[in-house]
């Protein structure tokens, strides 16, 4: 057989040659067909969803960071439950990406506290700060405070739940409108907020903040839950005031978030109670700081139903995240589980997201399956994100 000459060659290199080319067109074109053709930097940059073995975490450690931090606002009573769960969340996460902890307390924290944190998180940065009480944990002059002290008594008859504990109410006013402001987050974009005797489940082995830059999303959730009515009975109607004062458009029109909260899909007049559970939540804070909320905030604190009702900071935030933000600035947090109380949240096996998960099964006395219980909103969040994306479908097409 004769051997092949270079011009019987060159035929079989062009056709290999376009083969190729149509193969990497075909990748790039589709991302999805095989995960192990991404190019490097999709897993080193760590701002990606991406459940990744420990192996290369310890090889390629994070190079890059947000500036942000874990904020705890926490008692020195509450030392026990705030160990349980820095321990956790730095075994889940922040063993491998180094955020600092920002603790906050209207008491001077003791040394005990302080060193037991320490013992959580030897290598962790730790800073600890006195809240400004006289501006920040205290009554302001509006404020009836003999009114304020006759309405808690008449939340405790109620059954309104915490209505009776002064403490509470300054919390949920601080959380509304101050935390940002405090001078140890001054050099901070984002934060992550941490609570005493959470639980996480999930490795998280991607950096939820460079995620959130990346895809310019400011606010991020994993539960959503209605509120309950007795807490907040004004808060709707103020809200509204507000916004007709203000001259925002609170329909379904654009892209706005702002009529998730109302009932009948967004198309009713009332709040369906619907919000974004606050005790886990990653934000921007210059979210807060800016001088839309700060006038939302200022409007709703001026009627001093911080103190005359039981108004909390998470329809707080959620309602002045929907007045503020559009839908595909919110992100859902499917992949990471999580629990507060005895609300537990865990990606499902359909969704094929969560690393590693550690989660309970079922709903037993010391966790609920929180996504299918009976005050869950995440059947009517899933509802209005696909609402949302055809919506801004047609808005793309005719704008």
């Amino acid at each position: 057989m004769r051997p092949f000459t270079s011009l019987s060659r060159k035929p079989l290199l062009l056709i290999g040659f376009v083969s190729v080319f149509i193969f990497l067109y075909h990748v790039a074109s589709h991302p999805k067909v095989s995960s192990n053709l991404r190019p490097t930097s999709y897993y080193d940059n760590y701002d990606e969803a991406v459940c990744l073995p420990e192996i290369h975490l310890s090889r390629q450690p994070p190079k890059e960071k947000a500036k942000a931090a874990f904020v705890v606002l926490v008692r020195n009573s509450e030392q026990e439950d705030i160990a349980s769960s820095i321990i956790n969340l730095e075994d889940k996460f922040n063993k491998n990406f180094h955020y600092p902890y920002v603790f906050l307390n209207e008491e001077p924290f003791t040394d005990e506290f302080k060193v037991a944190m320490t013992k959580a998180s030897p290598n962790a940065q730790m800073t600890f700060g006195l809240i400004d009480k006289t501006r920040h944990w205290g009554y302001p002059s509006w404020v009836d405070q003999d009114y304020a002290a006759q309405c808690r008594k008449d939340m405790l008859a109620n059954g309104v739940m915490f209505g009776e504990k002064e403490s509470y109410h300054h919390m949920c006013r601080f959380q509304s409108g101050f935390f940002f402001d405090h001078p140890l987050l001054a050099n901070y974009d984002w934060y992550w907020r941490v609570e005493p005797g959470v639980k996480f489940f999930c490795d998280i082995t991607y950096d939820p903040f460079l995620y959130m830059q990346k895809y310019n999303k400011l606010y991020g959730f994993v539960v959503t839950l209605q509120e309950m009515p007795a807490t907040i009975p004004t808060l709707w109607k103020t809200v509204l005031e507000y916004a007709q004062s203000r001259r925002i458009d609170t329909t379904m029109k654009g892209r706005s978030l702002f009529p998730f909260f109302r009932d009948q899909d967004g198309h009713g007049n009332e709040y369906n109670y619907c919000h974004f559970w606050s005790n886990f939540e990653i934000a921007s804070l210059n979210l807060w700081r800016s001088p839309a909320y700060r006038d939302f905030f200022n409007y709703l604190d001026q009627t001093g139903n911080f103190f005359y009702e039981r108004w909390g900071d998470a329809p707080v935030h959620s309602l002045g995240a929907g007045l503020l933000l559009e839908t595909d600035q919110i992100h859902y947090f499917e992949d990471i589980g999580y629990q507060h109380d005895l609300y537990r949240h865990c990606p499902s096996k359909q969704s094929g997201k969560g690393c590693r998960c550690d989660c309970p099964v079922g709903t037993t006395e010391k966790s609920i399956d929180h996504d299918n219980y009976y005050d869950t909103c995440l059947p009517q969040w899933r509802k209005w994100v696909k609402t949302s994306d055809a919506r801004k479908a047609r808005w793309n097409m005719w704008s």
